[in-house]
Formats: structure tokens, sequence, C-alpha cells
């Protein structure tokens, strides 16, 4: 099992990746670098999107909370080690995850357009655009010269 931590989160995916699930201790490797590789290019498709390496950290804490979910808690003595709580833990640090990709741009952003003057009279000047079937002053007589012809641009005639 191959791993790797440089401990420069820039410098590549892979510690980015590992900085935010905290992978960074030699002595207590979670992921190999092929895992963690894996994940990031079912989300990313690339080792460059920075929103995608915070939508990876959160699959990548998903899968680590999985197998101490496997694990059963042990105790020797006096000493315990509680793997259910190792689960929980990477289960609300995964939801933390989550919830940062969603602000840094992986979800979609809606935009409205048209609902300021300057977008409208952009709309209405772009040629490309299908007129709406309605529009104010579509009835305007402009038998006497007073005003400006409005049209759709779009007739449904080729």
């Amino acid at each position: 099992m191959a791993w790797t931590y440089d401990g420069d989160p820039s410098a590549n995916a892979r510690d980015a990746i590992r900085f935010l699930i905290g992978d960074t201790d030699t002595n207590d490797q979670l992921l190999a670098d092929a895992e963690v590789a894996w994940v990031n290019s079912q989300v990313t498709g690339s080792d460059t999107a920075t929103t995608g390496l915070y939508d990876a950290a959160y699959r990548c804490c998903i899968t680590i909370a999985s197998k101490f979910s496997r694990l059963a808690d042990q105790a020797v003595g006096d000493m315990r080690v509680s793997m259910a709580q190792k689960a929980k833990a990477y289960r609300e640090q995964a939801e933390s995850l989550r919830a940062i990709a969603a602000r840094e741009g992986s979800v979609p952003t809606p935009y409205a357009g048209g609902i300021t003057i300057t977008d409208k009279e952009i709309d209405w000047d772009n040629s490309d655009l299908v007129r709406p079937g309605f529009f104010k002053g579509q009835f305007d007589d402009d038998r006497e010269g007073g005003g400006e012809q409005l049209a759709p641009l779009f007739t449904g005639a080729d």
C-alpha cells in the first residue's frame, strides 16, 4: 500500500485531500494513494478542480467511516479503543466537508435573468433569443410616426 504525504496541500490533489480529511500521519495511514486518486478522479475527472477536492474529501471520509464501522470496539485492561466513535467522528467530518463543497461552488448557482431593465434591454437587442408571444407595446399604433414599432424577431416561418 503506497502512502505519501509531502505536507504541501497546494502541491497536488492527493496532499490537499489528505490534509482535508486528516490523513497526514505516516504512522496511522487511512487510505492508500491509489484509493485517494480513484475517488478524486470519480469526482473531478482531473486533479485540478478546487471545489471537487472538497467533494472528494467528503467521499474519502465516508470511506474511512465505513472502514471503522466494520471494526469492533476493543478493550484490554483499562485501555479502550472505540471504533464506533471514530466512525461517528469521520461521518461528522464528512458532513462538514460536504457543506464546504456546497459553498465552494460544486453545486450550481441559479441565475434569474431579465429582472433588471439593463438585462431586459440586452435580451431585447439579442437577435438570437426567441421573442415572447406577447410584449408591451405590441399593439401600439405607429401610423402617426410617434413611436418605435416593436415586433418579435421570431415569427415561426422560415
